[in-house]
C-alpha cells in the first residue's frame, strides 16, 4: 500500500531536494502546498508530483513560468 502522505525526510529521501530545502520552501512560501496538522508537516504525493513536473524542461532557453505555485 502506498502512502498518500509524506513527512519532509520521506519527501526529501524520493524526490531528492534535502529535507533544509522544503524547510526553506515553506518558510518563503514558493515550495510545494503541504499539509500542517498537530505540528506535523505532510506533503501529499500528489502536490509534490505536480509541483516538480510543472518544473520539468527541455533545454536551458526554456522558461519556467508560474503563477502562485501553478502554471
Amino acid at each position: 500500500m502506498q502512502k498518500i502522505n509524506l513527512n519532509e525526510k520521506e519527501a526529501s529521501e524520493i524526490y531528492g531536494p534535502s529535507v533544509h530545502w522544503f524547510r526553506r520552501a515553506r518558510w518563503k512560501g514558493d515550495g510545494p502546498r503541504y499539509i500542517k496538522l498537530a505540528g506535523s508537516v505532510l506533503y501529499p504525493v500528489t502536490e509534490l508530483n505536480a509541483f516538480f513536473e510543472a518544473r520539468i524542461v527541455k533545454s536551458t532557453s526554456e522558461t519556467v513560468i508560474l503563477v502562485g505555485n501553478r502554471l
